[in-house]
């Protein structure tokens, strides 16, 4: 190794530096460590085989270009993960020491995985409500969530730095994921580390147990609070719940003020929360919020590759591209045609034809499109109002039943996208101008007129868990 190489790295990571975000330069570029170098060759040691994948596809011409910059040297640069570093490592020309100095603000652990066989890292993460399945390694980065995956690994990585991590985005497109590989990393890396994953819903419903059994409150307390990494996924479930809201700000602060780590999902930013006490929505927008959009057609296609690969079923690309071409909506509806597709491989032994392909992706569609019709709009809203669906097509004029029938109509409208006409024919056949004049009222009362959007977004919240 050459004794100056260190150097020469540690210039090029100043360059490097404002060459890249501060989120890309910490959590991909500054965690890379020379081990040896050979004339033009130099091998880095990287934290994970996902850093390396990661470096080659973004960094890799950045770093060679820095380092042909700094020394006139075209160096060939390779890679090798952590785990990789061989037992007689000490006697490479890159002593071990310097490795673990550079890795000292990646706290090396020396129990985990590769240090103590004995330790079932499995066991650890379901104790602490993981999924295993659910790693920064199998997440797909596409332009909808790359910001998102860089601070959720940024954060796995110096547990409290950013606290507290605050996630948002639609249905199936990953936040649990994202959420619960910060889990599975931590653990990773400290199997000492307490971990706690689990829904809003099931918060809740501990809690209530708690309240109603004075003997567990203490316990519950202990449970939440004595942890080094809180994940709550679907947070805004605690909203408009006050006993709730009191506890969880209680738990928040305890955790902030002892520097543990908070990571919270939810399907809106704070401030979107109806019914979300002031001071909760403060809190939550202390730290970093990030959002993952609708993934893109490249991003889609790269999910379905890459689900192939970890089930090694052979399917043909043009097969993934009409799948990616027309499940636009999110991940889980992409995974669920590309499991129906396999189990039918599986099951009949038959090849995939091009009927079976669409039958299987309209299936899928239509199954995950039942919020889109006024029928379940129509049962929905009847129960809000504790009316009949009956009275929602009828003549009846009285505020009871008109009322409820313009938020319905304005749904039908602004959630299904149907045609004016189309309504109108759906609820007994009424004029496209009715419905436009119902439309346009109700739409100035939810932009104008609070109690009435808190009442169609629960409406919303209750059609989206109908579907």
């Amino acid at each position: 190794m050459e004794e100056n190489f260190i150097n020469i790295w540690e210039k090029a990571l100043e360059a490097l530096k404002e060459e890249t975000s501060q989120i890309a330069y910490k959590t991909y570029i500054e965690v890379m460590v020379p081990r040896l170098v050979d004339k033009n060759t130099v091998c880095f040691l990287a934290p994970s085989s996902y850093h390396i994948e990661i470096c080659k596809k973004r960094y890799l011409d950045l770093i060679q270009n820095t380092l042909k910059f700094l020394t006139s040297v075209d160096y060939q640069i390779t890679f090798e993960a952590k785990d990789a570093i061989p037992e007689n490592a000490e006697d490479e020309a890159l002593d071990v020491e310097v490795v673990k100095g550079q890795y000292a603000n990646m706290q090396v652990n020396e129990n985990s995985q590769t240090g103590n066989a004995s330790v079932d890292l499995k066991k650890i993460k379901e104790d602490a409500g993981l999924n295993t399945r659910y790693s920064f390694d199998n997440f797909v980065i596409g332009t909808n969530n790359r910001f998102a995956q860089a601070t959720a690994y940024s954060v796995s990585q110096n547990l409290g730095a950013t606290n507290p991590l605050y996630i948002y985005g639609g249905v199936g497109l990953g936040k649990t994921h994202l959420m619960q590989a910060i889990g599975s990393a931590v653990i990773d890396k400290d199997p000492s580390k307490k971990v706690i994953y689990c829904t809003g819903e099931l918060f809740v419903n501990e809690l209530i147990k708690a309240m109603l059994n004075p003997n567990m409150n203490e316990s519950f307390k202990k449970k939440f609070r004595n942890v080094d990494l809180l994940l709550i996924d679907d947070v805004q479930i605690i909203a408009g719940k006050d006993k709730c809201q009191e506890e969880f700000f209680h738990t928040f602060n305890s955790l902030f003020d002892n520097g543990k780590q908070i990571v919270l999902t939810s399907e809106k930013p704070p401030k979107e929360i109806n019914g979300l006490e002031d001071r909760l929505k403060t809190r939550f927008s202390m730290g970093v919020s990030v959002d993952i959009q609708t993934p893109d057609y490249e991003t889609r296609f790269a999910i379905l590759k890459k689900r192939a690969e970890e089930e090694r079923y052979v399917i043909d690309d043009d097969i993934l591209v009409k799948i990616a071409t027309r499940v636009k909506s999110n991940v889980r509806e992409l995974e669920g045609v590309f499991n129906k597709l396999m189990a039918y491989t599986k099951f009949t032994n038959n090849p995939l034809t091009d009927a079976v392909v669409d039958n299987t992706i309209e299936s899928i569609l239509v199954k995950n499109t039942n919020i889109l019709t006024s029928k379940l709009i129509m049962q929905v809203v009847a129960k809000f109002f504790d009316i009949k669906v009956t009275d929602l097509t009828s003549d009846k004029r009285s505020t009871t039943i008109a009322f409820p029938r313009q938020i319905a109509m304005y749904l039908c409208r602004e959630v299904a996208d149907m045609s004016f006409s189309a309504i109108g024919k759906d609820f007994g056949g009424r004029d496209h101008s009715t419905v436009l004049h119902a439309y346009s009222k109700i739409k100035d009362d939810y932009d104008n007129n609070p109690d009435t959007k808190d009442l169609i977004d629960d409406i919303k919240k209750t059609l989206e868990r109908e579907s």
